[in-house]
């Protein structure tokens, strides 16, 4: 058995939720009476205007300033009506870390699961391929100075100061959350991860401290087959990357929400209201501590692990 059996045991209970679920959408569509929809918080013809002065505090709040290296996910429509849109929030990141910061974006050219990705056999274009991460990750990706990593699934996009050193030697890792990647190296000089207008579950660097502990980490989160991508640099250069791929059955089982309570004890974590949603900020170093940690004690992003 490849995974202990706390794993298959929330696998099956996500796919009988997921039954549960076709079967009542079903049954009422065949004695005519339509499945109560759950209730938006905010309702599209009362979404808030959100300045951006209002994201400007809540990073103040949050304890980002200048200097500081900053992985950003976002979900802009989250919050509201944006002043600006995702070009006026760039354009205020940039104003708000200043010269000396950077700024990282994810920039993945596919939003599905790893494995259905790596197995269609695409060729990365640093230059060209799409960041399917949202509009601000877009918009980072086409600003004139960026640095883009060149790992061929989960590159990131890097700008400011040190997008260079950010940006350089991903390529190099078998995993996509290495000791050469970006999310290593913020880690490992104290930066910070920014979620705005999303939660913990966009946040892909719970995947970093797994990379970090490797066998140690008490779920096998990678499948055994080493997969060959090619590549393409900015300048027309090709190049070969050879990675390993996430298991697709954790997918389902996945919630990183609950590492929340322990993030928030271990003062990692601090989270300020903007609009109709919230903004986090991570302590990149805090989070990887903690999650290790918890790991250690059977606690993970796939459950308490059991069998």
């Amino acid at each position: 058995m490849r995974h202990p059996l706390s794993i298959h045991a929330r696998a099956a209970a996500a796919r009988c939720r997921h039954l549960r679920t076709r079967v009542f959408r079903k049954l009422a569509k065949m004695t005519g009476r339509a499945p109560a929809r759950p209730q938006r918080a905010v309702h599209d013809g009362a979404r808030p205007k959100v300045a951006v002065t209002d994201i400007q505090a809540a990073l103040t709040q949050l304890g980002i300033g200048q200097g500081d290296a900053v992985l950003v996910h976002s979900g802009l429509s989250h919050l509201g009506r944006v002043e600006g849109g995702a070009k006026g929030v760039l354009a205020l990141l940039r104003e708000h870390v200043g010269e000396t910061g950077t700024l990282l974006f994810p920039a993945f050219p596919f939003n599905t699961l790893m494995l259905g990705y790596v197995k269609s056999n695409p060729e990365f274009d640093a230059q060209n391929s799409p960041a399917r991460m949202g509009m601000l990750a877009e918009k980072a990706l086409k600003e004139s100075d960026r640095r883009r990593s060149l790992h061929t699934t989960h590159c990131l996009t890097a700008l400011g100061a040190d997008a260079d050193a950010y940006a350089k030697d991903h390529e190099k890792d078998i995993t996509p959350f290495g000791p050469n990647s970006p999310y290593r190296r913020l880690a490992d000089e104290g930066g910070k991860i920014l979620a705005l207008g999303v939660g913990l579950k966009s946040v892909t660097s719970f995947h970093e401290a797994e990379d970090r502990m490797g066998d140690e980490f008490p779920v096998r989160v990678y499948l055994d087959e080493t997969f060959e991508m090619q590549g393409k640099t900015a300048d027309g250069r090709r190049y070969v990357v050879k990675t390993r791929c996430h298991d697709p059955l954790l997918s389902a089982v996945r919630d990183c929400n609950l590492m929340q309570p322990p993030l928030e004890q271990a003062g990692a974590l601090k989270t300020v209201p903007v609009g109709a949603h919230f903004a986090m900020c991570l302590d990149a170093a805090g989070l990887s501590q903690t999650l290790i940690a918890q790991a250690q004690k059977k606690r993970t992003i796939y459950g308490r692990i059991w069998g």
